[in-house]
């Protein structure tokens, strides 16, 4: 039989010399290299067989870290969403804070009120022209109201007795009054002092002083907050000057 116009002898001389020609490389070629293009075209075939499934992958879970952040987000910053929600909130504190405010029908504080000067901006009352004045101590309130009556005609601040030992009761101005005095056994003193009970045992007078006739600051700072005294009335300098000065003999003084 002839292929291409050759014999058969001749055909099997002309593919084993072919088979020769083409595996003579392979035995030229060093175990090394060829190991080497073995590897090379291993990897390839791998890489070509898996990166279908790894790109799947990779987009499943880009997907689910996109769905995750999502979720954190809403949790994380709920607030974001209601904003309307945070005004009214904001509104209603301001509303209450505004309330508290003027609930306080002498616009007292917790804060320190200033000692020295007189506890309203206006002129103390004139005994002579209220012959019905009386002094009123609220011993909740931590005030000392003038009134004629039941006319209010002026609100002092006030510091009572601590642990109740302001005496409850129905009482009057005493003659016993004067600048100042000391009094050793409690290590303080004070100004402009008036008598009410028990001839100089009980009085109005100024925030305390010390045994340099020096005021007490952080004693001072009680007035009108809570107690701090030993049983007397303490008021501002000028309205412990103003009772001494003014307020007779005999006017009425009731605590409750």
């Amino acid at each position: 039989m002839a292929v291409w116009g050759l014999d058969s002898k001749h055909l099997k001389r002309r593919v084993l010399a072919m088979l020769r020609w083409l595996l003579d490389p392979v035995r030229r070629t060093p175990v090394v290299v060829t190991t080497a293009l073995l590897t090379l075209l291993l990897t390839v075939l791998v890489d070509n067989l898996f990166q279908p499934v790894d790109a799947a992958h990779a987009e499943r879970s880009a997907d689910a870290s996109t769905s995750s952040a999502s979720t954190v987000s809403v949790r994380q910053f709920p607030k974001a969403h209601h904003p309307s929600k945070s005004k009214s909130s904001s509104s209603l504190a301001a509303k209450k804070q505004t309330k508290v405010q003027k609930t306080d029908p002498d616009g007292s504080s917790t804060q320190p009120v200033d000692w020295l000067k007189p506890s309203q901006q206006v002129d103390y009352p004139d005994p002579a022209a209220h012959p019905g004045i009386s002094l009123e101590v609220s011993l909740q309130d931590q005030r000392v109201y003038v009134r004629d009556g039941s006319q209010l005609l002026y609100t002092m601040y006030a510091s009572t007795g601590m642990d109740d030992s302001t005496p409850r009761g129905s009482f009057r101005i005493q003659a016993e009054r004067g600048d100042h005095f000391y009094n050793p056994n409690e290590g303080i003193g004070a100004r402009y002092y008036t008598s009410f009970l028990n001839h100089g045992v009980f009085l109005f007078h100024s925030v305390p002083t010390d045994p340099s006739g020096s005021y007490i600051k952080e004693e001072a700072d009680l007035l009108g907050i809570r107690p701090s005294s030993h049983g007397c009335i303490r008021l501002t300098v000028p309205d412990a000057l103003w009772i001494m000065k003014s307020v007779p003999t005999g006017t009425p003084v009731l605590v409750n």
